[in-house]
């Protein structure tokens, strides 16, 4: 594991913010949980970090790294979310096969049965 570190970070989706200069350090070993209304920002902030939702502004460092300009398939991280429309083109068991495939590259795809 590693630590997980917001810097400022902002999101926006036309004139909303969705996220307004979060500042969160999550060290390494340590447990979170994200609670809160629909619309707070959970689900962007987990997609910020995972490279899916671009960010207007801030750093999201993982470790010693700034990955805010990584590739998400560069950053070694996977989740798994409650709907299958994390990745919508693909079908569920391409989605919660994402994360189980080692040293899997964007370009690769998932073995079929």
């Amino acid at each position: 594991m590693a630590s997980l570190s917001f810097r400022h970070i902002t999101v926006t989706y036309g004139s909303q913010h969705i996220l307004r200069d979060l500042n969160l350090e999550i060290n390494d070993g340590e447990f979170l949980v994200l609670l809160g209304p629909s619309g707070c920002g959970k689900s962007t902030l987990l997609n910020a970090t995972a490279g899916l939702t671009d960010i207007q502004s801030g750093e999201i460092w993982i470790g010693d790294k700034d990955v805010k300009w990584e590739e998400p398939c560069d950053r070694n991280i996977a989740m798994v979310f409650q709907s299958c429309a994390l990745y919508p083109r693909i079908t569920v068991r391409q989605n919660m096969s994402l994360g189980l495939v080692p040293g899997r590259r964007c370009s690769t795809g998932i073995p079929q049965p």
